[in-house]
């Protein structure tokens, strides 16, 4: 099979007539039929319906037009992926924690940038332990991750690099009309709760630092569980329970209104953000880190 027959079956569609296909094909018609019938030979399948005038498609290739489109359009996007990446660096690889990955990633990527234009990167965003797996296994080439004073990643330094970027906190946080709502504050009504699982770094800090004093004065019932910060933000959004969120990632919503904080009911906890450069001697890796410690130097 030949992609141009592809190619002629979609002019056919797109013209209605094999002399107006042929002709936008740049062929002649004889030789474009038969290139018609090469492709229904290699299908196994008739597409045309001969017996037919004007020219009318099976209904079987009727059925299945989309698809040919798809295939044909699948082809040459690969072709183009290849040579894109035959044509350039396979970029840095950073890894950050999905949190991070919504709220401060971007301007930490803009950053690297300015101080390297020329350098591609590719983003995954993952959980804390499989980024920390990542950069360990070495298919990660920068983490970003939150610590706490209670949990860091533990990162030998023979193969990373750390350098703190700067600061959060987790805070307790609710919509507005859930809090007005006459139960919420009763110490003697179960207060609702959007958590993350227990095993997630999130979920471990939480546990760690407030959940415990929190239970001792006020009921909880569990209404959502979700490693994903914003998964929690968008019930907490729609009035379903209190969550402890990065502030960072609900400043907008803070400013807005449509969050506020409840520091009489659950204390913050205090976070650190986290950059790790690997150590595996990659040039490109070694140009951007100088450079970065260099900007970080003299803010």
């Amino acid at each position: 099979m030949e992609l141009k027959w592809l190619d002629d079956y979609l002019a056919l569609i797109e013209t209605g007539s094999f002399s107006a296909a042929a002709e936008k094909r740049h062929v002649s018609q004889p030789a474009f039929s038969r290139r018609i019938q090469h492709l229904e030979e290699w299908l196994g399948v008739e597409l045309i319906d001969r017996t037919h005038k004007p020219l009318r498609f099976t209904p079987l290739a009727t059925q299945h037009e989309s698809s040919f489109r798809g295939l044909v359009n699948q082809v040459y996007e690969f072709r183009s992926t290849l040579k894109s990446d035959a044509n350039s660096s396979p970029g840095l690889v950073i890894s950050a924690q999905h949190s991070l990955a919504a709220a401060h990633l971007p301007a930490f990527l803009q950053k690297l940038r300015t101080l390297h234009p020329e350098q591609r990167f590719r983003i995954r965003s993952e959980n804390r332990d499989e980024g920390v797996a990542l950069l360990l296994r070495g298919q990660a080439d920068i983490l970003l991750v939150y610590e706490s004073n209670t949990s860091v990643t533990g990162i030998p330094a023979q193969l990373a690099t750390p350098c703190a970027l700067g600061d959060d906190v987790l805070v307790l946080v609710a919509s507005p009309k859930l809090c007005m709502s006459k139960d919420f504050s009763r110490p003697d009504h179960p207060l609702p709760l959007l958590c993350f699982p227990p095993e997630s770094f999130f979920g471990q800090t939480v546990r760690t630092h407030v959940l415990p004093e929190l239970m001792q004065s006020r009921l909880v019932a569990v209404q959502y569980v979700s490693e994903f910060s914003l998964g929690l933000r968008e019930m907490a959004l729609i009035h379903q329970g209190a969550a402890w969120l990065p502030r960072s990632l609900i400043a907008q919503d803070l400013k807005r209104k449509t969050l506020q904080e409840l520091p009489t009911i659950g204390r913050e906890v205090p976070l650190t953000i986290m950059a790790y450069f690997a150590n595996h001697g990659s040039q490109p890796l070694q140009q951007l880190f100088a450079k970065f410690s260099a900007a970080q130097a003299k803010v």
